[in-house]
């Protein structure tokens, strides 16, 4: 099992719309697709199928907003086509109407001949429609599922639809955004009429837990992963705590933006995720 870096190649604009990112999102790009290439390549022998769902696919490419460059990256749902031992299934969840006309229109191009399912609309209303596009649960198939997890905003994820698609076999690798939005509106959200990180973590009983933590000198940037990863045991997944999760932080100010964390109810996943921080850029690690 290699942990070998994988670079993201610079496309050509091919005339479809194509939303901007930060140049930090190349990082959570390479992340992604070394995991899904572990994934893919690791388990194989040991599951009949294997289904890639992305929760929040976007337009399947990106460009990199910088002063001086003008870089068009291939996002996640691509990135995943592209493995070189792909899923069986691919299913695309985008709630942006010219986001999911652009990936339609792309996959078609590229990829005509691949099992891929669109749903459109709000990810935590279309739970019944993603399973619908997975397949069915039947004695003596062996169906296993890798999400990726990559919401703009706390308010764009809400846990119980985790929590819905985590009665499949499925592995997740989820985007908490720790640092540009929950610490940012701190203050926000730790008034009471504001349920979005209720909903989020799936549990309203966390402000008093972050008041025990910060006096302990934690910092809400670390609270608010780490209680999802506590939500995430909850449903008997692995979480062997905040240390384990990758901070990825801006390109100038060293800003922290989110953390990356991958979970899975199978040692094996958790072995691909170390051996996946192994190769991150040790950035994180050196500034957390």
């Amino acid at each position: 099992m290699s942990s070998k870096r994988i670079a993201i190649p610079t496309l050509e604009d091919d005339g479809l719309f194509t939303p901007e990112v930060g140049p930090w999102a190349e990082e959570k790009y390479e992340l992604a697709k070394l995991y899904g290439t572990l994934f893919t390549t690791g388990i194989r022998s040991k599951w009949d199928e294997l289904v890639y769902v992305d929760l929040f696919a976007g337009a399947g490419r990106s460009r990199v907003r910088r002063v001086g460059t003008d870089r068009v990256l291939p996002a996640s749902p691509m990135l995943a086509l592209t493995l070189d031992h792909p899923f069986d299934r691919y299913v695309f969840c985008e709630s942006d109407e010219e986001r999911m006309k652009a990936l339609e229109e792309r996959v078609r191009r590229e990829f005509s001949g691949v099992d891929v399912r669109f749903v459109s609309g709000d990810v935590n209303q279309s739970v019944p429609a993603i399973l619908a596009e997975m397949p069915p649960v039947q004695a003596g198939w062996r169906s296993l599922g890798f999400c990726f997890v990559d919401p703009f905003g706390l308010k764009d994820l809400r846990f119980a639809t985790i929590a819905a698609l985590s009665k499949r076999y499925m592995d997740f690798l989820v985007l908490v955004p720790s640092g540009y939005d929950a610490t940012r509106n701190e203050g926000i959200y730790l008034s009471p009429d504001n349920h979005t990180i209720d909903r989020f973590l799936g549990n309203d009983g966390w402000r008093d837990e972050w008041a025990a933590a910060k006096a302990r000198g934690q910092t809400f940037d670390r609270f608010m992963t780490d209680a999802f990863g506590r939500s995430m045991q909850r449903l008997r997944y692995i979480y062997e705590g905040i240390d384990n999760s990758h901070l990825v932080r801006s390109s100038e100010k060293k800003l922290r933006l989110y953390r990356l964390v991958l979970f899975s109810r199978d040692k094996l996943g958790v072995k691909f995720w170390r051996a996946v921080q192994k190769y991150a850029v040790p950035q994180g690690r050196l500034f957390d």
